[in-house]
């Protein structure tokens, strides 16, 4: 089974486990009028369609390179990370202009047993997920998985504070507590989308992956390197390009240079733990 399979395959599973969660969450907050309950559920809601656009973006990622795309479809995964972040965003309006509306007209709600007992649940659902999504992520370099793993890991947050409220409420607090956590449902939210952001961002503008020093020494190591310089990196979480430039002794055929630069990106992809590919421009010394 391919890289592309095994994600898709997570994504499935990861989706029917989303959807059990938010039909739960929105069935027992529209029953029993309790709105941070159902913000939750749209949350997690988005969750089942950030699962889609994942399954998309990794079908159209597992195209092979070809004319129009020499350097392969890889970076529609991360555009679909992206993707995830901007749906991330338009439930922050949405959960905090509802909040909003249920301060200024509060409505009394009750809370049952039932509902608590739906919510711890649903942390054990989600804290499942977001666990095996992270590890996978990794595990497979998937830019996907891993920003879906921040989209679910909130939901653990984010259903505690919903149950702690629910509990105060039940203890006699007053209701507009509930429409509060909506709007710290809604922060924790906005933190997930700061994060899918930073990590997609980094890679569509072509951010440096590995610290160039690490780079030099790794090159330098090599006793036909005399001196590299003018080191670029940028790349994925799995898959990464380097393009340098190495000073050698003039004598050096063009046999051997070619010998040592697939030496090179052997020898990165080991210390570096990721698929390299070297583009690396040959100079001679001037003594």
């Amino acid at each position: 089974m391919s890289k592309y399979q095994k994600i898709t395959r997570i994504l499935v599973i990861i989706l029917i486990l989303n959807l059990t969660v938010t039909f739960l969450k929105i069935l027992f907050g529209l029953l029993f009028n309790i709105n941070s309950l159902t913000a939750d559920g749209y949350h997690s809601f988005t969750d089942s369609i950030s699962n889609v656009i994942g399954i998309i973006g990794i079908k159209l990622s597992s195209k092979p390179a070809d004319k129009t795309h020499p350097y392969g479809y890889q970076k529609f995964e991360t555009v679909s990370g992206f993707a995830i972040g901007f749906l991330l965003l338009w439930m922050v309006i949405n959960i905090i202009s509802k909040a909003i509306g249920c301060l200024l007209n509060p409505r009394a709600f009750s809370v049952t047993p039932a509902t608590l007992v739906t919510l711890v649940i649903t942390i054990f659902i989600n804290g499942f997920v977001a666990f095996y999504e992270h590890r996978m992520g990794r595990k497979l370099g998937s830019d996907v998985l891993i920003s879906d793993s921040y989209h679910t890991r909130s939901d653990i947050f984010i259903s505690i504070g919903v149950l702690v409220s629910l509990i105060l409420i039940k203890s006699g607090l007053p209701v507009f507590i509930d429409p509060l956590v909506s709007i710290v449902i809604a922060v924790f939210i906005f933190l997930s989308c700061l994060k899918i952001f930073k990590m997609t961002i980094c890679v569509l503008v072509d951010k440096t992956v590995v610290n160039e020093v690490d780079i030099k020494k790794i090159v330098e190591a090599e006793p036909e390197v005399l001196n590299v310089h003018k080191i670029r990196s940028r790349g994925r979480l799995e898959h990464i390009y380097i393009d340098l430039h190495i000073i050698t002794e003039p004598e050096l055929s063009v046999y051997k240079a070619h010998e040592l630069s697939h030496r090179l990106e052997n020898i990165l992809q080991e210390r570096l733990n990721k698929k390299v590919e070297l583009f690396a421009h040959f100079e001679p010394n001037e003594r």
